[in-house]
């Protein structure tokens, strides 16, 4: 679907899976959303609680991926982007990457943000295509 192929396992590896705490659907998850960002960034700022609330109420894991190795509020946890093989796919702050285990790969991309209903629009349209490969 993308220039820049990634699948779960590659991922997965290179960055450990954080799921949102109480969720049973965060241990073995069909879909995931990887974060790229930094601390400095005011549009990952505005971004990353917009994507905490929707993958808490969603029972999505989230990897925050950090240009800077800093924590991206409300995330506390993250992993350097940095050296990281994912590192040479982002190149907009934030970037968004929504992989389904049912494909074992990367389905969607969403690069920047706009506003939350923009943000939420795209993540859900995302959500969507992962449940109708699993289903």
């Amino acid at each position: 679907m993308f220039k820049t192929h990634f699948n779960r396992r590659q991922i997965l590896l290179g960055l450990p899976c954080l799921p949102i705490a109480g969720s049973a659907k965060a241990q073995d998850p069909a879909t995931g959303v990887i974060f790229a960002g930094a601390s400095w960034c005011p549009v990952c700022k505005q971004a990353a609680p917009i994507l905490a609330a929707f993958s808490a109420g969603h029972g999505l894991p989230v990897i925050v991926a950090s240009a800077d190795a800093r924590p991206i509020p409300p995330f506390e946890t993250l992993v350097p982007l940095g050296g990281h093989r994912l590192e040479s796919a982002v190149s907009v702050y934030p970037t968004t990457l929504v992989y389904s285990a049912k494909r074992d790969d990367v389905i969607g991309r969403i690069e920047g943000y706009r506003n939350p209903t923009w943000y939420l629009g795209r993540l859900a349209k995302f959500l969507r295509l992962s449940e109708e490969m699993s289903g």
